[in-house]
């Protein structure tokens, strides 16, 4: 029992530490966009010759922003697909910016064509375990639920339903253990399969 309180205890101040740093990613974000007017400006008034060096470097500090914000979806989200989203952008900046041979830009593509390979085949295949029981894969996304099966879902900002009950589960300051149910407003959550305190099955049923 002591076990799995401090690994409550470890879980929750892994939540509470990931809030700030995607607060401080957040504030980073909003300081650093102005800068993008800066080089739009900078890329006007120059040469043609220096214009170009410019715009590389806006296309490089655009990426990282949208790589900054990507991360920030990964870390509240808990999500595979904002996952395989950020790791794609980090291989387009690096096509985009630092490819300087034939060779950087086939492994680049290659990288990018297995990322859509596992979101569009693998990812999908796995997403629903089976639905008619309302047993869910966590990776299954709480919008596709509730087009679905016309539920109405509250996803508090998270893309799976993995996420969404694992954020209910702290709320109540419950474990991550196989049967733990949880609820909300409208509908009752159960952990059917957990393995080393990941959610893997959820079923669901209106109240």
């Amino acid at each position: 029992m002591n076990k799995k309180k401090n690994l409550l205890f470890i879980s929750k101040l892994i939540y509470f530490l990931e809030i700030i740093i995607s607060a401080t990613v957040i504030l980073a974000i909003i300081f650093s966009f102005p800068d993008l007017f800066k080089y739009i400006i900078k890329i006007v008034n120059s040469d043609p010759d220096l214009s170009l060096n410019l715009f590389q470097d806006f296309l490089k500090h655009s990426l990282m922003l949208v790589i900054g914000m990507e991360f920030i979806m990964m870390l509240i989200a808990y999500s595979d697909k904002n996952i395989i989203y950020l790791i794609t952008f980090v291989i387009a900046r690096k096509l985009l910016i630092k490819s300087d041979t034939m060779l950087d830009l086939l492994i680049g593509s290659v990288a990018i064509a297995i990322l859509f390979f596992v979101k569009n085949f693998i990812m999908k295949k796995n997403m629903n375990v089976d639905v008619n029981a309302g047993i869910f894969s966590a990776a299954t996304s709480v919008e596709s639920i509730n087009q679905q099966f016309n539920y109405h879902i509250d996803s508090h900002g998270f893309q799976s339903i993995g996420g969404l009950v694992y954020y209910l589960l702290q709320q109540a300051g419950s474990e991550i253990a196989n049967g733990e149910l949880i609820s909300d407003q409208y509908y009752i959550y159960q952990i059917e399969k957990e393995s080393n305190g990941t959610i893997e099955l959820i079923t669901i049923q209106p109240k």
